[in-house]
């Protein structure tokens, strides 16, 4: 009689323990490629830059244009946002909102966007819809300013403007899901 041989058969109890570690590593990948999917999709941030039109001249004109410091301070806008990606500008249907932008549209590139000062809720489903993940600018009034920011934030800031308050540029970012947030400047 012959000895019995030592098989090699012991290799299917390692079967189990290959896939289950194929599967683990798959599992892997296809998580994160769900959640990169998930940071490109959701994750963008929309960045509205909100502000007051510059110092206008005191006159019964109901349109008044910028005063000199109003045009000084739309050209420390330019300087100060001119080396930025900006997406978009919209002013009201005001000449001195419209010249706040001037100098910034110019240095940039950028056409402005001419909005009734009234129509706040169309002006952000405009941006909301044209520019989500983008730059905004935003140059409004006193009254329409802290509306703005408002509704941005889902009404967890509020901001106010003096009639001598011409400096203040809320920066809004706002995502697809977490709160907005505020960052107040002066310029």
């Amino acid at each position: 009689m012959k000895a019995p041989k030592v098989t090699t058969g012991r290799r299917l109890f390692l079967a189990p323990l290959w896939l289950a570690g194929a599967t683990v590593f798959i599992s892997g990948v296809l998580l994160l490629v769900a959640v990169r999917f998930s940071i490109d999709a959701l994750g963008e941030t929309t960045s509205v830059i909100v502000l007051r039109h510059a110092e206008k001249v005191r006159s019964v004109d109901e349109d008044p244009v910028l005063s000199e410091s109003g045009q000084e301070r739309a050209l420390r806008l330019a300087t100060m946002l001119g080396s930025q990606k900006i997406d978009a500008i919209y002013v009201s249907d005001t000449r001195r909102a419209q010249l706040t932008a001037a100098p910034l549209a110019a240095r940039l590139g950028v056409p402005v966007t001419i909005r009734s000062s009234t129509d706040v809720d169309g002006l952000l489903a405009d941006i909301g819809e044209r520019h989500s993940g983008g730059r905004v600018v935003v140059v409004g009034h006193s009254n329409t300013v802290p509306e703005i920011v408002a509704k941005l934030t889902r009404g967890t800031t509020e901001v106010s403007l003096t009639d001598e308050q011409y400096d203040a540029l809320f920066v809004v970012a706002v995502t697809r899901f977490g709160p907005p947030s505020v960052v107040t400047l002066r310029y």
